[in-house]
């Protein structure tokens, strides 16, 4: 992976930045794209200090024009791009009756329009450079086990992962393999505000993990690093739950009474 040349889309968050800084520990030149630019510049800089090759970009992945200044961003600074992993998103929380238009279209727009308008400008450069490329795209557990009052979220999730799929279809016959990562509940700040905002809901989420924890950040990051690398070459159109074995645990044994 040495000195070949990532993009980051939300690479400034919690679960963006740790993929970056994992990607500069294998010597690979990373782009971090936030629409918080002030923290993508914080990381770049501290990727650099760290001895690796990181340059912040910002970017609004809901404006076709800055996706594509992204892209032509990384292509004119770095000559090429190898790696696509988009982790962009929000989580709105509605009751479905409640959700509005402008919500729907707000967590669309930002999880699965994003991920497309960046899929289509990659594989476009990837293409036209002729040695292939990996695009990993962040989705969740809830597009297979969808949250109440997430209306928007777990479609926008789900469709994720059906893009991945056809994608991998696609674009398999120019050497561009496309995953989807599935991450259960993350121990991000954005998870943190949630818990601030309701203390019983990390309780009753604990009790569906048979690991007994969330997800690191850190963890996801390895994931997204392994299936852009050497080892995952035959792995292409998959969407990897890291869950700890959430999904599994609809009939996780209850504790004994005493």
């Amino acid at each position: 992976m040495k000195d070949n040349i990532a993009v980051v889309i939300g690479g400034a968050g919690g679960i963006g930045s740790a993929i970056c800084k994992r990607f500069a520990a294998q010597h690979v030149k990373v782009l971090v794209a936030d629409m918080d630019v002030g923290a993508a510049n914080i990381l770049a800089a501290s990727i650099r200090f760290e001895g690796g090759d990181a340059i912040a970009n910002a970017v609004d992945v809901t404006d076709e024009n800055s996706v594509v200044g992204t892209i032509r961003c990384v292509v004119e600074k770095y000559g090429r791009l190898d790696y696509l992993v988009y982790c962009a998103g929000n989580n709105i929380k509605t009751p479905t009756l409640q959700l509005t238009l402008d919500q729907w279209k707000s967590a669309l727009d930002t999880h699965l329009t994003g991920a497309f308008l960046f899929c289509r400008e990659a594989g476009k450069q990837m293409v036209e450079q002729g040695r292939g490329g990996r695009i990993v795209l962040v989705s969740s557990v809830a597009a297979m086990s969808p949250i109440p009052e997430r209306g928007a979220y777990g479609p926008s999730k789900a469709g994720l992962v059906n893009l991945a799929g056809m994608l991998s279809l696609e674009w398999a016959k120019y050497g561009i393999n496309v995953n989807a990562v599935c991450p259960g509940v993350a121990a991000t700040p954005m998870t943190q505000m949630v818990y601030e905002r309701d203390p019983e809901l990390r309780e009753q989420r604990l009790k569906r993990m048979p690991l007994g924890r969330e997800v690191l950040p850190e963890e996801i990051a390895d994931l997204s690093l392994f299936l852009c690398g050497s080892q995952s070459t035959y792995i292409s159109g998959t969407a990897v739950p890291i869950d700890g074995g959430f999904l599994n645990s609809g009939f996780f044994p209850e504790p004994e009474r005493t």
